[in-house]
């Protein structure tokens, strides 16, 4: 059993801390935007700006993030995230939501990638005695194990806000505020590389050249293709799930504009904490018992089936209680793979330049999401919600082909004895 690094640990807590005060709104988030009176359609816009901004700013902030240092990167994200919460509440200002959103893409963007990078950079300093073939799984696994247990706590505080306060909008300015805390804390935290002269890098750094050095690198082998195949459809699978589970729930469950709004939230709230605390058990159950017996990508072909066969039995099953149950289950098999493939990814990457790789992949699997924001703002104009979940089983159904591709070409190099040739050869 791998024991967790002390100071790697603060960064996997500050970083799931990080994702769960953004979801401390996640379990009303587009409630809220109703209840305000933004329609679907502008809802879809907002996804819109969020979706190309991120598209814009990707690639600039993983450079520099490569360059300057990605523990700078993940701080100028904690700004950003802060300042995305309070307009929030200026709903239904499109113009203030509009930048909003922007803020938001930001943050993301200087997180995205940065975060992995900086956690990866720590693992590789570590002794090599203290280093197995599956660390980069593991502790990806207890990334993703933290994040669940913090998400589940998170919207529970979220929800007793919002019902004993009688104000979303205390929710929102309480995460402006945490995120402006969350800097002092990564602050304290160990660095992955040494500071560098910001007038050296300007004479010295072709941008040019090391985003096609870093594309190469990236698309050199199948693996780096199965990734930004797999990121892609896991992306365009997640969009109705991110976006349009709280309308969908209700609907399935029957309480759809049956219920007060304290009903709904407290509904929402619970199947938020049902989904996120699930998730905690059983990325746990993960990582201590499976990791630890079988091959790591079996096991995500496995979780990604048993993914799948759950959102459809979402889609056509209806009931009080049961479609919680399913989308807790879904979310459960389907944290394996959003978690497991970065960590098989990992062993290929070069450290000099992981944060740009990563996010050339974030920017092509956002092309992913942008063509599914489309799709299904085409499909709700003439077919009910429903629909967006069966494009989402589509997309989960389309990585299993990927995922056995790529299993397929690591036995073959094992069979070889030639090992895994990674992004970074």
């Amino acid at each position: 059993m791998i024991i967790i690094d002390p100071e790697i640990k603060k960064l996997l807590h500050s970083c799931s801390a990080m994702n769960a005060i953004r979801m401390v709104t996640g379990s009303f988030h587009v409630f809220f935007l109703f209840s305000m009176g933004v329609s679907i359609s502008e809802i879809a816009i907002l996804q819109m700006v969020f979706s190309i901004s991120i598209f814009v700013f990707e690639l600039p902030t993983g450079i520099l993030g490569d360059k300057l240092g990605v523990k700078q990167n993940v701080i100028l994200s904690c700004f950003f995230y802060a300042l995305f919460f309070p307009l929030c509440t200026f709903a239904p200002n499109m113009y203030l939501l509009i930048m909003a959103e922007v803020f938001y893409a930001l943050g993301a963007c200087f997180c995205s990638g940065a975060d992995s990078t900086w956690i990866k950079g720590l693992v590789d300093r570590l002794p090599s005695e203290s280093r197995e073939s599956n660390i980069y799984h593991h502790y990806m696994s207890y990334v993703r194990e933290v994040n669940a247990l913090m998400n589940s706590v998170s919207g529970v505080i979220g929800v007793i806000i919002v019902v004993l306060i009688g104000s979303y909008s205390a929710a929102y300015y309480l995460c402006g505020v945490s995120f402006i805390f969350l800097v002092f804390a990564f602050s304290k935290i160990d660095s992955v590389s040494e500071k560098k002269d910001v007038q050296n890098i300007k004479e010295r750094f072709n941008v040019y050249l090391h985003t096609k050095n870093a594309l190469q690198l990236l698309v050199s082998t199948k693996v780096g293709i199965y990734y930004i195949l797999i990121c892609g459809l896991v992306v365009a699978a997640m969009q109705p799930v991110f976006h349009f589970w709280q309308p969908f729930i209700l609907n399935q469950t029957g309480l759809l504009n049956n219920s007060t709004k304290n009903q709904e939230i407290v509904i929402l709230g619970g199947c938020f904490f049902s989904y996120s605390f699930t998730k905690y058990l059983f990325n746990r159950y993960f990582r201590k018992t499976l990791l630890t017996r079988y091959n790591p990508m079996k096991i995500t072909l496995l979780a990604t089936i048993f993914a799948a066969i759950s959102m459809l039995a979402l889609i056509f099953i209806k009931g009080q209680w049961l479609p919680i149950v399913i989308f807790t289950m879904f979310h459960s098999f389907f944290s394996v793979p959003m978690s497991q493939f970065d960590s098989e990814f990992f062993k290929h990457l070069n450290n000099n330049n992981s944060n740009t790789v990563l996010s050339i992949v974030s920017l092509l699997a956002r092309v992913f999401g942008i063509v599914s924001l489309l799709i299904i703002g085409g499909m709700a104009k003439s077919l009910p919600l429903s629909s967006a979940f069966v494009f989402s089983f589509i997309c989960i159904l389309s990585v299993i082909p990927v995922t056995i591709a790529w299993i397929r070409y690591i036995d073959k190099n094992e069979e070889n004895k030639n090992g895994i040739i990674g992004v970074a050869e």
